[in-house]
């Protein structure tokens, strides 16, 4: 799943070998560490996605949730930080070319 929040990108998939925990992944540290301040976050530098954590998925859940409880904006593209704008706009242009395609 990926999540695109005002404050952060997130990929979060299942573990691999633990059943009831989630891998949540970025690319940027501040956007795991803005969900979940006191995880553990690990760096693969190799990786696609350089930072991540594991996290019960009761508790990553339970925090996303929260998030969706926190939206106070009627237009997602102005709510971004303007140092993620231009990100953010790439992918809304992907997504249009998506929907222009399947029409």
């Amino acid at each position: 799943m990926y999540i695109f929040a005002k404050n952060g990108i997130l990929s979060i998939v299942a573990h691999r070998t633990k059943p009831d925990m989630l891998m949540v992944r970025s690319v940027a540290r501040a956007d795991i560490a803005r969900f979940w301040p006191t995880a553990k976050i690990l760096e693969m530098s190799e990786a696609d996605y350089r930072f991540r954590t594991t996290l019960p998925r009761q508790a990553a859940a339970a925090r996303i949730a929260q998030a969706v409880q926190e939206i106070d904006y009627d237009k997602v593209k102005p709510s971004v930080s303007k140092d993620r704008g231009h990100t953010y706009f790439a992918v809304w242009d992907t997504m249009m070319a998506l929907q222009s395609a399947t029409q």
